[in-house]
């Protein structure tokens, strides 16, 4: 996709990336930095007496770094954005939206005329009872908070791309950074901070921390040892209580980004009150730094550059009626060029009308010399038709049952001694085989081995249950746990057989008859 400015507004800096949007591995082109307005912002919202303030600050620093890019995304950090994780169902990830917006009202105790509804992927379950199955982070935005960036990109004249909440913006700038340890990253700002834990690139939490929160005038904001007390405070808190129920996986690591992070002793102060190592983002990953902006500091821009490699849509419809309706307007004109195209071909035919009205006297006549060879060959036509139609039908009485011994053959040459077959159904499609096992290992081999099988279209494992007895189990290889206890592996398979699609004969075209009818010898 094209190139956008991906801007976060805070407290005391606006934060403008020029980039590419969405791409695979997106160039960052520029990164501008210019001081907030006064009383331009608080949580997120944006003071419309402050609007005009705001509007020259970005345009003048627009201008000021040649910067003519027309597209718009806005990074929002708000405690007012409501969000909670769910589990959705194994649906197709396109559908997942049409799921969320049908079951929203279990989601929020809200008036959700009054918000906006956006969500991103956090885990797609691969195994397990949840498997197939996504958890989902979904988000409500007061469109009133939303309204006024859309208003803002209006006053600057440039068509708005996305709105993306700052949790997704500062997942898509670290998420390459965590791998088998878990990572923590502080987004420090001076209204709230967000603390985010990444490990694989999953999201395993996200809390914001709100500075104001039991202080006694909510209108003066905390002085920096304030703040930081609160924030190592809650920090060492999050990772205690990750720590506990994650006890396989410990956090290496702590990024520090945001307008905070310009304080160099905050790295000290969270390594000493946490006793994790801390450091600044030095580098986005899902990115390439192009020369121009390589000399910014990444820490303070990261969620501006996260945003712009994918955002969560709050105001995706925003660009894409803005391409339909760039759509409506190359459809109209793209019909008056045909009627003029039209036009001009028209003009064109009158000459040689009267010479296709001669050819087409001369083509009459050889057709009704030509009427005895036509009769003779639809009479072949239809001889051909009934052959095939009896060869399709001798085809339709051959079914796969017919062959079931050589299946069985084929099942009693590769199957090992040690597994009992306790069911097993079949019909023309399809077979249903519940089998006994010694362990998990077994079963897989053995679920493996059907999959290769060429008389086989797919295999699919309907149940796989793991059972302890006391009794043992003759000719089934067991693993003894203790004593006379012996454990089973019980699973049922559905094997769908490899058939030949047939389809139905076309019939040989037949031409009518010269006085509209179907020819009577055809017919016979």
């Amino acid at each position: 996709m094209a190139k956008v400015l991906s801007i976060e507004i805070g407290f005391s800096t606006i934060k403008i990336v020029e980039m590419d949007h969405q791409k695979k591995k997106p160039k960052v082109y520029r990164c501008v930095e210019t001081k907030t307005p006064d009383g331009a912002i608080r949580d997120g919202y944006l003071n419309p007496d402050k609007m005009e303030a705001l509007k020259e600050q970005i345009r003048d620093a627009l201008r000021e770094h040649k910067i003519r890019t027309k597209r718009v995304l806005f990074t929002v950090f708000s405690t007012k954005i409501i969000s909670r994780e769910i589990t959705v169902s194994a649906v197709k990830e396109h559908q997942i939206g049409a799921f969320i917006e049908l079951n929203i009202t279990e989601y929020f105790p809200i008036e959700l005329t009054d918000y906006k509804i956006a969500h991103f992927i956090i885990q797609t379950y691969r195994d397990g009872e949840n498997a197939g199955k996504h958890k989902v982070l979904v988000m409500a935005a007061e469109k009133s908070l939303l309204e006024g960036y859309e208003k803002l990109a209006q006053e600057l004249g440039l068509f708005i791309a996305d709105i993306d909440y700052i949790g997704n913006s500062v997942i898509q700038a670290t998420r390459m950074n965590a791998g088998a340890e878990a990572i923590m990253t502080v987004k420090v700002e001076e209204e709230n901070a967000l603390v985010t834990i990444l490990r694989q690139s999953t999201m395993m939490m996200q809390r914001t921390v709100n500075y104001q929160v039991g202080h006694m005038d909510d209108d003066v904001l905390p002085d920096k040892d304030e703040r930081n007390e609160i924030l190592t405070g809650t920090v060492t808190r999050l990772i205690d209580f990750y720590s506990a129920n994650n006890e396989d996986s410990k956090i290496s690591q702590i990024y520090i980004i945001g307008d905070g992070s310009r304080d160099w002793s905050i790295t000290e102060l969270m390594t000493q009150q946490t006793g994790v190592p801390s450091r600044f983002l030095e580098n986005v990953r899902a990115t390439t730094i192009t020369r121009r902006a390589d000399n910014n500091m990444m820490n303070v821009f990261a969620t501006a550059i996260g945003a712009g490699v994918r955002s969560v849509g709050f105001d995706a419809e925003k660009e894409k009626e803005r391409h339909e309706t760039n759509y409506v307007s190359a459809c109209i004109l793209v019909i008056i060029l045909f009627i003029v195209l039209i036009g001009a071909v028209l003009s064109m035919a009158l000459v040689p009308y009267n010479t296709a009205l001669t050819e087409q006297s001369s083509l009459q006549r050889q057709k009704e010399q030509l009427e005895p060879a036509r009769l003779v060959h639809d009479q072949y036509l239809g001889l051909k038709d009934f052959i095939e139609q009896v060869r399709y039908g001798n085809r339709l009485t051959e079914h796969f049952n017919d062959g079931i011994i050589a299946f069985f053959e084929e099942l009693e040459m590769n199957l090992p001694s040690d597994v009992e077959m306790t069911d097993f159904s079949s019909d023309d499609e399809q077979c249903v085989m519940t089998i006994r096992v010694g362990d998990k290992e077994t079963a897989a081999g053995i679920i493996k081995m059907l999959r290769d099988f060429e008389s086989l279209e797919s295999v699919t494992v309907e149940s796989l249950i793991e059972e302890v007895t006391e009794d043992s189990l003759e000719g089934i290889m067991v693993e003894t746990l203790q004593g006379n206890e012996v454990k089973t592996v019980n699973f049922t398979v559905t094997c769908t057989y490899r058939t030949e699609v047939l389809t139905p004969p076309v019939p040989a075209m037949q031409p009518p008859a010269a006085d509209g009818t179907a020819d009577a010898a055809t017919t016979e």
